[in-house]
C-alpha cells in the first residue's frame, strides 16, 4: 500500500479543506511574513494557533459542525464583499446621476445628470420640488 492510499484511507470520514480554511492559511501565511520583516511579539503564537485550529478543521470528523463554521465564514465574506460592490456600483451611478432626497418623506430620487433645471416629483409621495440635474 503506498504513501497516498494510506492518507486517502485516513482522510475517510473527516471534514478536509475548505473556503474557510484556505482565508485561514493566508492569514497564518501573512503573519508569518510580517514576523519575519518586524518582529512583532506573539505574532509567532498567533500563526501556530491558526494552523493549529486548521489543522483540527481538516482532520475533525464532525463534518456538521465544520460545515456550519464554513457557512458562517462565507454569509461574512457575502456581506463583506457585497458592501464594497454597492460601494464600486454607486461611484459609477454618481458620474451619471444626481441622488436627491424628497424634502417630505426622504425617499432617494436618482435624476440623470445634464439636464439643467427640473421638476421632480417623489415617486412615494407625491409631492413636486426643484433641483438643479
Amino acid at each position: 500500500m503506498n504513501w497516498r492510499d494510506r492518507f486517502n484511507r485516513f482522510m475517510y470520514g473527516r471534514y478536509g479543506q475548505d473556503d474557510l480554511s484556505r482565508f485561514l492559511l493566508i492569514v497564518a501565511l501573512v503573519l508569518l511574513i510580517v514576523n519575519l520583516l518586524f518582529r512583532l511579539p506573539g505574532s509567532g503564537i498567533l500563526v501556530l494557533l491558526i494552523l493549529g485550529y486548521n489543522y483540527f478543521r481538516m482532520f475533525s470528523r464532525n463534518v456538521p459542525a465544520r460545515y456550519a463554521e464554513n457557512q458562517k465564514y462565507l454569509q461574512m465574506k457575502g456581506r463583506v464583499l457585497d458592501f464594497f460592490r454597492g460601494r464600486k456600483n454607486r461611484a459609477e451611478d454618481l458620474k451619471e446621476n444626481h441622488i436627491y432626497r424628497c424634502p417630505k418623506c426622504s425617499q432617494k430620487i436618482r435624476i440623470p445628470r445634464g439636464k439643467g433645471m427640473v421638476e421632480i416629483t417623489c415617486p412615494k409621495c407625491r409631492t413636486k420640488f426643484r433641483k438643479r440635474s
